[in-house]
């Protein structure tokens, strides 16, 4: 009988023990495993503060700030001291510019951004927008901190601000909206419009009975254009400059009617629902 006590002792003695040691190593991995989660969410806090921090970093480097052609003629008409610079070509400026414009064309940008005062707010701006981001990054890279892209100073003309016009300048360049060249289309007027994209771009959907030259071989084949016919220019609208550069061309090659379609170009006229036609 002692024998039995003492057997049933030691058993719960000997369970007592397994208990005791199952228990503190459970607490230890527990305490492990929270550690660790613990460790994790303060990683994945940091990357997330890290990210956080770079986008911020990132808006500051870009440094660019975007300006309506309003806000740049209450400037100039209260002649506040800004530096405005027309980043396009000769012949652009020539044709019209902002008053007080300075030209430094956006391929020679790199070479004289050193002579521009660091202390003055500069404005630049070109025809559609494109050139004026890059000469606006190639300033902010420089070390100039107050920076102010108008864009194109085709939405200037649109909202009816005045341009100036150099003496000797070859006629300015006419712009026609996507309704205006469409009611051309539609009363068949004697108007050639002229594709001046690449033939992919062509071929892929252009304005019915357009033709296709383009821009890079506009000055060879003048002879497909006759001279007696107003002519309208397009390609893909306010962000795409061949047709400016193509209408340019034309003008020194003494076509007299013009027309570049401006705002969203062919795709503007395909949104609207407006005929067009693919391949040749």
């Amino acid at each position: 009988m002692k024998r039995k006590k003492l057997s049933i002792i030691f058993s719960l003695v000997i369970l007592m023990i397994f208990l005791s040691v199952f228990l503190v190593a459970g607490c230890k991995v527990a305490e492990e495993v929270g550690l660790s989660m613990e460790k994790s969410e303060q990683g994945l806090e940091a990357e997330a503060e890290k990210d956080v921090t770079n986008v911020v970093e990132t808006e500051e480097i870009s440094g660019i700030i975007s300006i309506s052609p309003a806000e740049v003629y209450e400037i100039i008409t209260n002649d506040e001291d800004y530096v405005i610079l027309d980043v396009r070509t000769q012949d652009e400026y020539n044709e019209g510019h902002l008053d007080k414009a300075l030209l430094i064309p956006v391929d020679d940008f790199q070479k004289v951004a050193d002579i521009l005062p660091e202390d003055k707010p500069i404005i630049v701006y070109c025809r559609s927008g494109a050139r004026s981001r890059k000469a606006a990054e190639i300033l902010v890279r420089n070390g100039f901190s107050q920076v102010y892209d108008m864009g194109g100073i085709l939405e200037w003309q649109e909202e009816g601000f005045p341009v100036i016009v150099e003496e000797g300048a070859v006629s300015a360049i006419e712009f026609i909206t996507v309704d205006e060249a469409y009611e051309v289309f539609l009363n068949n007027e004697e108007y050639l419009f002229i594709d001046v994209r690449t033939e992919g771009e062509y071929e892929n959907s252009h304005i019915e009975d357009a033709i296709n030259i383009p821009v890079s071989e506009i000055e060879e084949r003048l002879d497909e254009i006759p001279e007696d016919k107003p002519v309208i220019v397009y390609c893909n609208g306010s962000s795409c400059d061949r047709s400016g550069r193509a209408a340019g061309i034309l003008k020194k090659n003494g076509y007299k009617e013009v027309f570049d379609l401006i705002g969203g170009g062919i795709f503007e006229w395909e949104e609207k629902g407006y005929p067009v036609a693919e391949g040749k």
